[in-house]
């Protein structure tokens, strides 16, 4: 699910004139909406995206994102976007979304966060990744923005300032839930943990998860029986996972992402005969884990941001409304980073509507104002430090499907 801009389009836009760059962004959405539904078997045209009124007067918000992972937060900011404009706009004025790929580099991120405040966007969506995201907050709050983050959890991301927010929850959040499933739910007393080396970001993230899960587990009276890594990239789990296999957890919390995640339990099924059940937190929400992981991943467990089957178990009629623009735009269910993409959108504009003029400061304020959101997922509050206090769910694998197990209230 990616939408691709050349360098050339990207030079182009940040060069013409606002009408001429509503005009472009609009072509490029309907030739992304057109190429996913060309994937998805569904035919090109049927869902365009709703542009905004003819006119002089928009709405303009930035949006940075990363293709190719995670891939549809800007299709889900896309169904705001719709949505929005539908009902009319900003108090009656019409919303352009002027996307930029930043492909998954903090640098670019920066440059094209410049552009866009250039551009004289009244907020950003985004970025999608922890580095990007530190690296456009202190912009964002030089020249005072207001920036939503998309998919980052590190709790460091709003450090920047207050006009830096997120709607994603914190890592801290994630590994305390999983963890207190693993006791509450699995009973559980004892885990042992396989997580990635911190050389990189995904690595960093899974430090982080491991040492929140490590805390809340053991503060529940669990016990860490082992600890192991393992490089990115790695194929070959062997030797961890025979020293796992020894230790004979209940649990194994697998902080990390693809495809190393779905290779761990692989192997530890198949090769070392484990029955442990398998956990993880966020970075498991990836459409080729089942490919990957097969069968062993049944009964695996793991945290996420959103999920959309069963449908019968969406908690709110606003998640099931998402749910159903969603698939009638791109042909298939939305996931945690779609959900994030929408949400972030849909609370930043209803800060724009709250507003009592449509500056930053008086945005930002509505925004830190927010009070029981219900969107993809439900908000209870910002609280001091620019967090979400929101839902979460766990997932399980079952029948060779991810679905939602357990909705957890914010």
């Amino acid at each position: 699910m990616d939408y691709q801009q050349s360098t050339y389009e990207r030079t182009i836009m940040s060069r013409i004139t606002v009408c001429v760059l509503v005009a472009s962004f609009f072509v490029m959405s309907l030739m992304f909406s057109a190429c996913e539904r060309i994937q998805q078997g569904v035919a090109p045209g049927e869902h365009p995206m709703v542009p905004p009124d003819d006119g002089d007067e928009v709405i303009k918000i930035g949006m940075l994102y990363s293709s190719p992972v995670p891939g549809t937060t800007l299709p889900g900011a896309q169904v705001a976007v719709n949505e929005l404009n539908a009902a009319g706009g900003v108090n009656g004025v019409q919303i352009t979304l002027i996307a930029k790929d930043d492909t998954n580099d903090p640098r670019r991120s920066a440059e094209l966060a410049t552009e866009l405040i250039a551009e004289g966007v009244l907020g950003i969506i985004g970025p999608d990744w922890d580095p990007q995201s530190r690296a456009v907050g202190p912009l964002a709050q030089s020249a005072e923005i207001p920036m939503v983050t998309t998919y980052p959890t590190n709790p460091s991301n709003p450090d920047a300032g207050n006009f830096v927010f997120m709607s994603a929850y914190t890592d801290n959040y994630q590994g305390e839930l999983i963890a207190k499933f693993a006791i509450d739910s699995l009973k559980a007393k004892t885990a042992a943990i396989l997580r990635e080396q911190s050389t990189a970001y995904t690595g960093v993230y899974a430090e982080g998860l491991t040492q929140f899960f490590t805390n809340s587990f053991t503060a529940g009276g669990g016990t860490i029986a082992i600890q192991e890594s393992y490089a990115k990239d790695a194929t070959d789990f062997t030797a961890q996972l025979t020293a796992i296999a020894a230790a004979s957890p209940d649990v194994v919390f697998v902080p990390g992402f693809m495809p190393e995640v779905a290779r761990v339990v692989r192997q530890a099924k198949e090769a070392h005969g484990m029955t442990a059940t398998f956990l993880g937190g966020d970075g498991w929400d990836n459409s080729e884990l089942i490919p990957v992981g097969g069968a062993a991943l049944e009964g695996s467990f793991f945290v996420n941001h959103f999920a959309a089957q069963p449908e019968a178990s969406l908690t709110t009629e606003d998640a099931k409304q998402f749910v159903a623009a969603y698939t009638a735009m791109f042909g298939g269910p939305p996931d945690g980073p779609a959900s994030l993409g929408y949400d972030a959108v849909r609370i930043l504009v209803q800060a724009m509507q709250r507003a009592e003029t449509l500056t930053g400061p008086k945005i930002r304020d509505q925004i830190a104002a927010t009070m029981n959101y219900s969107g993809a997922t439900t908000i209870a509050r910002y609280d001091e430090n620019r967090y979400a206090i929101k839902s979460g769910v766990i997932n399980t694998i079952k029948e060779g499907q991810v679905q939602l197990h357990q909705v957890i209230a914010p």
